[in-house]
C-alpha cells in the first residue's frame, strides 16, 4: 500500500466516523427484573432483555413487554362488552411505557415484570372494591331510610 493509498484510506474512514457521530440517532436501554422476556418498541419486537444501545431517530415511542396494537386491540374488545379485555388492558398499562429518545443520548428504560404480572389482580380490588363499597353503602342507606320510617 503506498503512502498516498494510506492517506486516502484514512480520509474515508474519518468521513464514515464524522458522519456517524453526526448522524441523527438516539439510543435505547431496556432492563427488566427478568431476562429473556420480549420488548417491543411500537409495534416492532426489538429483541429481548436486556436491550442495550438499541439505536433509534429521536421520537417519541412506546416500548414494553407488549406491542401497541395488543392494548388497541384489547380496547375495541372492552367496547364491545368483554370485561375480561379490562384485565388485559391493566396488564398492558403496566408493560409498557412511553419514552422521549434524544439525540445522541442513551435512554434506560427500567421494566417491572412482577407489576405487570399483578396488575390484573390489581385492577380487580379495585373494580370490585368500588362496587361493593357502592353496595355497602346502598344497604346501609336503606336500612337508615326503613328505620327513618318506621
Amino acid at each position: 500500500m503506498t503512502f498516498q493509498d494510506a492517506c486516502i484510506y484514512s480520509g474515508m474512514l474519518i468521513l464514515l466516523l464524522f458522519f456517524q457521530l453526526n448522524d441523527d440517532v438516539g439510543y435505547l436501554t431496556v432492563t427488566a427484573d427478568k431476562d429473556s422476556l420480549p420488548v417491543f418498541v411500537d409495534d416492532d419486537l426489538i429483541g429481548s432483555t436486556p436491550v442495550l444501545k438499541y439505536a433509534l431517530k429521536p421520537d417519541e415511542y412506546n416500548v414494553g413487554f407488549f406491542p401497541q396494537d395488543s392494548v388497541e386491540a384489547a380496547s375495541w374488545r372492552l367496547k364491545d362488552g368483554s370485561i375480561g379485555a379490562l384485565w388485559k388492558i391493566a396488564r398492558y398499562s403496566e408493560g409498557i411505557v412511553k419514552v422521549r429518545i434524544a439525540s445522541n443520548r442513551v435512554t434506560t428504560v427500567e421494566l417491572d415484570y412482577k407489576k405487570v404480572q399483578g396488575a390484573p389482580g390489581k385492577a380487580k380490588l379495585k373494580v370490585f372494591g368500588c362496587l361493593g363499597g357502592t353496595f355497602v353503602l346502598g344497604v346501609v342507606s336503606a336500612i337508615v331510610v326503613q328505620s327513618l320510617v318506621d
